[in-house]
């Protein structure tokens, strides 16, 4: 039998309005809590920022690119005839001279053809020396004929002379004299024939002479032509230096005018770098330029070429160098060229973070004075060189700022280095 027991739910009901009002008074409290509290700036690791300070005085403007030290001097070595490559007699990196045999090429027909046309050659020259021979003896036959019709020619004159005078002392026939005069006469007009056929004869000499000589030169050149294509099998290096590349293996096939290896100087050597189009267009020839090889090494030069083209958002800039290589220095070895654009007295600058850029306004994070709270600010920045910009507004020397990447905190207004 249960018996109402009214002191029980009493308490039971006490219990629960104890209980809700203790949440209440907790919920109000974490209420209270959560709106005035101020957690105050994210803490920064120190070691994970790079600050900078403020400055004023003189900037100089540099303009930096990347690229490889190229030869001035470099000579292509082509095939001057097809063939098979036989034998390769120098590697990339062995000294040549002009006569160094590179390698050398086979071509069976080129050799067959060289040894014919060399053969008709020497005929030809054979044919033209008794033919020139045959010419000079008939030119010869010629001129002792006319000598001989000459001497003849005198003494027939000399007889008529003296039939004229014996004809007027009375003692020669008139029949005579006349005879003699006659002779002479046909003598002179036979004379004066023979001395125009030589003439003739000795200029048509010297054109057969030119004309059987012109087909001797004909196969001259010929035989030159093939003999240079065999010759040309011996691919020379022609140039003194270094080999550079060699592109083709043994026992491949070469067309003529194929590039076949190439030769440098390596002593002579320029910088050919890259640079941003933004930046290119501030670079001119003739401007002091230093290029960085490796280490701590810097070659001064000069801009020789800036490249009026853009390729994928750079412009080819190269750099003729002045001062002496450091050893070791070789054609594609990487090298940083740094261009000087101007020197700029008597401004603010600041090492240039790395998220901003020339002639614009960008937000910054500066330190506030003697604290370690960096508060984020608008710096307007101006005219940049490879690692410093100008601070046109906003910064005042001496101020310190944040110059590495901030974006893990864009959406705070002030962080706090420890």
């Amino acid at each position: 039998m249960d018996v109402d027991r009214p002191d029980l739910a009493k308490k039971a009901k006490f219990k629960k309005r104890l209980y809700a009002g203790m949440g209440a008074g907790v919920l109000t409290v974490l209420l209270v809590f959560l709106f005035l509290y101020n957690p105050g700036p994210p803490q920064v690791n120190k070691e994970t920022v790079w600050p900078a300070t403020v400055e004023r005085g003189s900037m100089l403007r540099q303009v930096m690119g990347i690229g490889s030290l190229v030869p001035n001097e470099i000579r292509w070595v082509s095939a001057r005839t097809s063939g098979r490559i036989e034998r390769i007699f120098v590697l990339p990196g062995d000294l040549v001279e002009p006569d160094t045999i590179l390698m050398e090429l086979s071509n069976p027909d080129i050799v067959e053809q060289t040894q014919s046309a060399e053969l008709q050659l020497k005929a030809e020259e054979a044919n033209f020396t008794s033919f020139e021979v045959q010419l000079r003896s008939d030119l010869l036959l010629m001129e002792s004929g006319l000598a001989q019709m000459e001497a003849d020619l005198e003494t027939a004159i000399l007889t008529a002379g003296i039939d004229e005078e014996l004809y007027r002392e009375g003692i020669e026939s008139e029949l005579n004299m006349k005879r003699s005069r006659l002779r002479a006469d046909q003598l002179q007009i036979r004379y004066e024939k023979e001395q125009q056929r030589l003439a003739y004869r000795q200029q048509s000499f010297d054109k057969q002479i030119s004309a059987r000589k012109s087909q001797v030169d004909q196969s001259r050149a010929r035989y030159e032509l093939l003999k240079g294509q065999m010759e040309g099998l011996k691919v020379k290096a022609g140039f003194t230096g270094v080999l550079q590349r060699q592109i083709l293996e043994e026992g491949q096939q070469v067309t003529p005018g194929q590039s076949l290896a190439q030769v440098t100087n390596p002593k002579n050597l320029k910088a050919v770098i890259r640079v941003s189009e933004l930046q290119a267009k501030e670079v001119q020839r003739g401007q002091f330029a230093e290029v960085s090889t490796y280490g701590d090494d810097m070659v001064p030069g000069v801009v020789s070429r800036v490249d009026p083209n853009v390729d994928q958002g750079t412009v080819t800039v190269d750099i003729e160098l002045t001062g002496a290589l450091p050893d070791g220095a070789r054609p594609d070895l990487t090298v940083q060229g740094y261009i000087e654009i101007e020197n700029l007295e008597n401004i603010i600058y600041v090492t240039r973070p790395t998220y901003v850029r020339p002639n614009s306004s960008s937000s910054v994070f500066k330190f506030l004075a003697d604290s370690d709270i960096a508060e984020r600010s608008i710096v307007e920045f101006g005219r940049t060189s490879v690692n410093t910009i100008e601070v046109v507004n906003g910064l005042v020397p001496g101020d310190r700022i944040i110059i590495s990447d901030t974006q893990e905190w864009e959406q705070f207004d002030q962080i706090r280095i420890n």
